[in-house]
């Protein structure tokens, strides 16, 4: 197996919209992680900051990645994130090719 594909996303959620958003959150990971190509799929809130939630996913390829974005959950997830978020979230995936190891 190669190395994984990582995608991390920061996301601000408003005080008023905290319910509605982990649960959505935790619909969306329940169904990730039985995706094919799934190897981590999990969703953080600081505890220092509440409403500052991090996810952390792994992935065996990008088109992994590329099909869970057009699933129905991930839709669903990303509709509740919109009308969620305080600000737009930060996504940012690091392939394979650009990590260096110690």
């Amino acid at each position: 197996m190669s190395d994984p594909f990582i995608v991390i996303s920061r996301i601000e959620v408003r005080s008023d919209a905290w319910e509605c958003f982990v649960a959505a959150a935790g619909y969306c990971i329940e169904a990730t992680r039985r995706e094919q190509g799934c190897l981590a799929y999990e969703i953080h809130e600081s505890l220092t900051q509440p409403g500052r939630f991090v996810s952390y996913e792994s992935w065996e390829t990008r088109a992994d990645i590329d099909r869970h974005m057009g699933s129905d959950h991930m839709r669903a997830f990303l509709e509740a994130v919109r009308a969620c978020a305080a600000a737009p979230p930060v996504i940012e995936v690091v392939e394979p090719r650009s990590i260096d190891r110690l």
